[in-house]
């Protein structure tokens, strides 16, 4: 729970900075694709063995129209530009004490600095995550086929916690893949091959930190699809984006910090230690 509570603490006391890095990305993916679709598709009321492969395996996402893939890439390079400038921007204060002052020319500088380090370690990421939802959807149209109705929803459902569970793995498992390539100067696959074991090392805790905020999170839009208010689906959706964004980029410099022993300096002031 300690690299929760330190990045919480980190996040409250430079809210409005993290804000304005994520903000754009958040708003942007949260309007084409909304984190609880694949729930959306289990309790469609036509569940069962007329489903087909391709209502599954799109289903798990809201790109279903050209626009909305679009959308995704203009997201996604927004997130590379402003999350290379956020990783900046806390590594200097972590290791320094302050943030260096803002102006366009040091934003760029950063994200020019960092921005291959973000491609690459959300890339490989998100291919787990690309590669997990194949798995599932293939395993929801199998169960879908070979079960009747109620038995297939469970099984299916059994199934996306059980994915959800491995994208949590992979989430642990690589939160240091950025912080070593930024921080240590490591090429990507050297990164790799030191985030792993530095993740298994500290397994439990880092675990813990990933799962308990990010489950309390899916818990809004999830009520809010459940109401079924466009609006409100919407916001809730932009919003587990924008806490998502800012909370795991906050949480993979604490955790590293601390794993790798490097003082943080910007501790002093408060007295703390993590």
């Amino acid at each position: 729970m300690q690299y929760m509570n330190s990045s919480f603490r980190y996040i409250g006391r430079h809210f409005l900075r993290m804000l304005l890095y994520f903000i754009v990305p958040a708003v942007v993916l949260g309007v084409a694709n909304s984190p609880v679709s694949l729930i959306r598709l289990l309790t469609q009321s036509d569940f069962g063995d007329s489903l087909g492969f391709d209502e599954v395996f799109f289903g798990a996402s809201d790109l279903t129209e050209g626009w909305k893939i679009a959308l995704v890439a203009v997201g996604f390079v927004l997130y590379v530009i402003f999350a290379a400038a956020a990783v900046g921007s806390v590594q200097h204060k972590m290791r320094y004490g302050e943030f260096y002052p803002i102006s366009v020319r040091r934003f760029f500088r950063k994200v020019n600095a960092n921005a291959i380090s973000v491609t690459l370690g959300m890339i490989a990421l998100m291919l787990m995550v690309e590669l997990l939802g194949f798995f599932v959807s293939v395993f929801v149209f199998f169960w879908a086929q070979v079960m009747p109705g109620t038995a297939a929803l469970a099984m299916s459902a059994v199934t996306v916690v059980i994915g959800a569970t491995c994208f949590m793995i992979c989430a642990t498992l690589f939160v240091f893949v950025i912080p070593n390539m930024t921080v240590k100067g490591y090429g990507f696959f050297t990164a790799i091959k030191r985030s792993v074991p530095a993740a298994c090392a500290n397994f439990g805790k880092l675990l813990a930190s990933v799962v308990i905020p990010v489950i309390i999170a899916y818990i809004p839009p999830c009520l809010a699809y459940g109401f079924d208010v466009p609006v409100l689906k919407q916001i809730t959706d932009v919003l587990f984006y924008l806490f998502a964004f800012i909370y795991y980029h906050v949480l993979m410099y604490v955790a590293f910090f601390d794993v790798e022993d490097i003082e943080r300096v910007d501790l002093k002031k408060y007295g703390e230690r993590l």
